[in-house]
């Protein structure tokens, strides 16, 4: 049976819009780590289409629709029979205080019967950059309830070297974006580094994924640096209101 969504009139946001969903692969298992949920237009417009419209008052209302839009449509399309986790996106500076938004997002969890421990937020390192004290606040407040925090990282000589945002948030999740991941195959001095940062991971119990993953060759590549955990084209692309299943590389392709 369908559940219905916990949105309330005053998270109705002056942009209409969806959600795609995109999986994230733990390639040992074969299995579904995590869907990503990714802002779209009511008919699957890009998410740049829609941010554009939106004004700086709108931010906060935006974000509270979107989490509580992505909960939803996830849950009825049965993520938590999948016991896959949702990653959604979040912007610092539309978040009014730690509390409130925490409070709202457990409210929507709890209609939907939704783990909190299954919830996934994400923020950019340039977007913890620009806006420190917050991130950290919001990161410390969501973990005390038990979400999860994932920090995605285009700097991979910082993350490397303990520079990186991970040492200022005790991040559950580091994902290597695509800028890092695009080529790999290519960049042995790369290859090395993202080693050098699985083993720390391991030995902190943090998950490190790869996204943007588009080719074999990377996939390879990234397979011998130790990942297990991966996003990408390679795997499935995302899917509007839908949780897309996802295909390892063949053997075949694998050697062609």
């Amino acid at each position: 049976m369908e559940l219905s969504s916990p949105d309330s009139d005053e998270l109705k946001t002056v942009v209409p819009f969806s959600m795609a969903f995109q999986p994230i692969v733990n390639v040992t298992t074969g299995s579904v780590y995590a869907y990503e949920a990714l802002v779209r237009g009511p008919q699957g417009q890009s998410a740049a289409s829609i941010l554009a419209r939106l004004k700086e008052d709108d931010l906060f209302l935006f974000d509270q629709g979107s989490r509580s839009r992505a909960m939803t449509l996830a849950t009825n399309l049965g993520i938590v029979k999948l016991d896959a986790a949702l990653s959604i996106n979040f912007l610092p500076r539309a978040i009014r205080t730690p509390e409130a938004c925490s409070t709202m997002t457990l409210t929507a969890a709890r209609s939907l019967n939704f783990p909190c421990n299954r919830l996934i937020f994400e923020v950019t390192e340039s977007e913890r950059v620009l806006d420190a004290e917050q991130v950290e606040a919001i990161a410390r407040e969501y973990q005390r309830h038990g979400f999860r925090i994932a920090i995605s990282i285009d700097d991979l000589g910082s993350a490397v070297s303990g520079k990186s945002v991970r040492k200022q948030i005790r991040a559950d999740i580091l994902k290597l974006d695509m800028a890092i991941t695009r080529n790999l195959h290519l960049r042995p001095r790369a290859q090395a580094a993202i080693v050098s940062l699985q083993n720390a991971c391991t030995a902190e119990g943090i998950d490190l994924i790869a996204e943007g993953v588009e080719t074999v060759e990377e996939y390879l590549a990234l397979l011998r640096c130790g990942l297990e955990y991966m996003q990408g084209y390679l795997f499935a692309r995302p899917a509007f209101e839908s949780l897309p299943e996802f295909a390892l590389p063949t053997i075949t392709a694998m050697h062609a």
